[in-house]
């Protein structure tokens, strides 16, 4: 029997997150289910959103649009991944990004408000926001240690360790724009690398 989004919200919260069952089943009753189609915005550059969305099902991306109408794409999420803007979040100034869905994407979308409220009154909450922040903080420099080190094919290889699961459901100019190249530079390191494979 496939259980309910709200049902495995549930038991990411007590696994991952550590709440006891009581804070857990709090979070539910403040939550609500948010269904998107692909290439739908969740929230865009310079809006404050007021909710986190947990990821029951599909596929996300984080993208940067210049001035000039470039997109560079920031993260791939997909199940099991909270998304938010960290800026507004703890700050509350406008996102950075744009988050927007690549596929069907099941959400549960929980307030902004409710979150702040448990952290300051709960231990189990605080605990959670921390590690989710250091996490985040060694993602980020992992990435700009990426960017500042090593080349194209280097970055290439990463992507594919840290997203394994996800590589096959991403078109390749999505995953060219993540690593800061052009979708022709994408193909040659692709051909290069297949035919050292092939060798």
């Amino acid at each position: 029997m496939t259980q309910s989004p709200v049902t495995l919200f549930n038991a990411w919260l007590r696994k991952y997150g550590g709440l006891p069952a009581e804070s857990a089943d709090a979070a539910l009753g403040a939550s609500v289910v948010l269904r998107f189609q692909a290439d739908d915005l969740l929230f865009s550059a310079g809006e404050r959103p007021d909710h986190l969305y947990f990821i029951q099902s599909g596929l996300l991306r984080f993208f940067y649009l210049t001035d000039d109408g470039k997109e560079f794409n920031k993260n791939f999420v997909a199940a099991g991944s909270v998304v938010t803007s960290l800026s507004t979040f703890l700050s509350g100034v406008p996102s950075p990004f744009f988050t927007q869905a690549l596929e069907e994407t099941v959400t549960i979308a929980l307030p902004m408000k409710f979150v702040r409220e448990q952290v300051e009154a709960d231990i189990y909450w605080e605990r959670l926001l921390s590690r989710s922040v250091a996490m985040l903080a060694l993602k980020k420099e992992q990435r700009e240690a990426s960017f500042l080190l090593q080349d194209a094919g280097a970055r290439y290889e990463a992507f594919l360790a840290d997203f394994s699961d996800l590589a096959p459901r991403l078109p390749q100019y999505q995953i060219a724009s993540y690593l800061g190249i052009t979708p022709v530079a994408l193909s040659r390191i692709r051909a290069r690398r297949g035919k050292h494979r092939a060798s």
